[in-house]
């Protein structure tokens, strides 16, 4: 099972309800991934839930390497697509 870490922007300016929208992908995913902490160290990838395109939370912590930002209802549908194949 794919560890997807969550990361959440501050909330200073979003256009959507970001927490709904995590609860989305994990509903559309059913059960393919589990939700996890941004700093679990085990996490295969991180989501980094954006309220709007400026995208300006810290991720300086965070492995780069790891990291898909989520700006948009359209970005999650596409990273859904993705782990769906």
């Amino acid at each position: 099972m794919l560890k997807v870490g969550i990361k959440y922007c501050g909330g200073c300016n979003p256009y959507y309800d970001r927490v709904a929208l995590v609860k989305e992908i994990e509903a559309r995913l059913n059960g393919q991934v589990q939700f996890v902490s941004h700093r679990a160290a085990d996490s295969d990838l991180i989501l980094a839930i954006e309220g709007c395109r400026t995208a300006c939370a810290d991720l300086s912590s965070l492995d780069r390497t790891k990291i898909r930002v989520i700006a948009h209802p359209d970005d999650a549908k596409e990273f859904i697509r993705e782990i769906l194949g």
